[in-house]
């Protein structure tokens, strides 16, 4: 019956929250277990060492298809990159399934030096696995540094939690996030819950389960497919700490309003630079290829999202994106983009428009880049 359906359905929403907060726990204790070793006894040791074991095992199980990675493009970042927050984020339990992956990007600087040691120190203190880091070279810009991230996650060329690559389909979260942390990583849990729909439920518009899992309007309006992404947006509302210039507000304003034709979609903030996805055959496609539209990057990636949804025919791209209003983001000083990149911004939309949503684009995906994802 209807009332039998939605039961079993809350009873599986809760039973998914309990394990997600057993595997947060288990895995603060096996790290205090290994904490302990070396003050113990040879046969205490033992047992200690086994029962982490155990627990490890027993966890990898329940935490399988869980996997979160975050991208962190740096360029130049030794003297603006917050290593310390880094840390003192993956310490708290909430971040027990997420790890970094810090990509350099031809830094001229000592930024690998300073990452390879926050790799170090993650490691020492937290475990394998928490902070990875890949060289790339020479520079090629945030665009290919993101690129080269998610593809690095999505083909296992990473130690992240559980290694291998990232499972297609199976629950797996990658993203990427700005260095310098303009975005706070306090939101990283905010938007994670949002993409997870840990806050919904029936008589909702939006949660995982779909219809039969008892979701949707009580007015009988059917429930929405399942967010496959969730991105910041920087809306000033009250109660939200969000600071930007006047000049960069407003011609972010006109941009974005530029970029919602474009991709003809009513989405707020297209270059706010924190963004998950769920790890789908369709995100592998878009990062396939070499971005062409340098900073603007966000939105030839959603264009290529866009059409990758098409081609399958399975939801619209608007249906399965959810933006989140931050909290608290700040306007930091160091920005590398010149004024003539950002009126280069504008022939960078009509190239995207050309390439991707024109009456005479080609089709998806393009040549050389299916055979990978049909593999998966």
């Amino acid at each position: 019956t209807p009332s039998d359906t939605a039961a079993a359905a809350a009873a599986a929403r809760v039973c998914a929250r309990s394990l997600a907060h057993l595997r947060r726990a288990g895995r603060v204790l096996v790290q205090e277990h290994a904490r302990a070793l070396p003050g113990m006894s040879g046969p205490v040791a033992s047992r200690c060492l086994l029962q982490a074991f155990l627990l490890a095992w027993g966890i990898a199980q329940l935490a399988a298809g869980e996997r979160v990675v975050v991208v962190v493009p740096c360029y130049n970042e030794e003297k603006r990159l917050p290593a310390a927050q880094y840390l003192d984020f993956l310490r708290l339990p909430a971040a027990a399934d997420v790890a970094f992956l810090f990509v350099n990007d031809g830094s001229k600087d000592r930024t690998l030096e300073m990452l390879q040691g926050l790799q170090a120190e993650a490691e020492a203190q937290l475990g394998a696995g928490r902070v990875d880091v890949l060289d790339v070279q020479p520079n090629g810009g945030k665009a290919e540094a993101v690129r080269r991230g998610m593809l690095a996650a999505f083909e296992g060329k990473l130690a992240s939690i559980g290694g291998g690559p990232l499972s297609v389909g199976a629950g797996d979260i990658v993203g990427f996030w700005d260095g310098d942390l303009a975005t706070p990583l306090g939101a990283l849990p905010d938007l994670l819950g949002a993409l997870r729909g840990a806050e919904e439920g029936p008589g909702r518009l939006r949660c995982r389960g779909g219809v039969a899992a008892g979701c949707g309007a009580e007015d009988g309006t059917p429930a929405l497919p399942p967010v496959d992404m969730v991105f910041g947006a920087r809306v000033g509302l009250l109660g939200r700490d969000v600071t930007r210039s006047m000049s960069r507000h407003y011609l972010g304003r006109v941009f974005a309003t530029l970029a919602s034709l474009i991709l003809q979609i009513p989405i707020y903030d297209t270059q706010c630079g924190a963004k998950l996805f769920r790890a789908t055959p369709q995100l592998h496609e878009a990062v396939a290829a070499p971005f062409r539209a340098g900073w603007i990057f966000d939105v030839e990636l959603l264009a290529r999202l866009k059409r990758a949804y098409a081609a399958r025919g399975t939801s619209t791209l608007q249906d399965v994106i959810f933006e989140f209003p931050l909290h608290r983001w700040h306007d930091l000083p160091g920005s590398k983009l010149g004024l003539s990149a950002k009126v280069g911004a504008l022939w960078g939309l009509a190239r995207i428009w050309h390439e991707h949503l024109s009456p005479w684009t080609g089709p998806w995906p393009p040549p050389g880049s299916g055979k990978r994802t049909t593999e998966l």
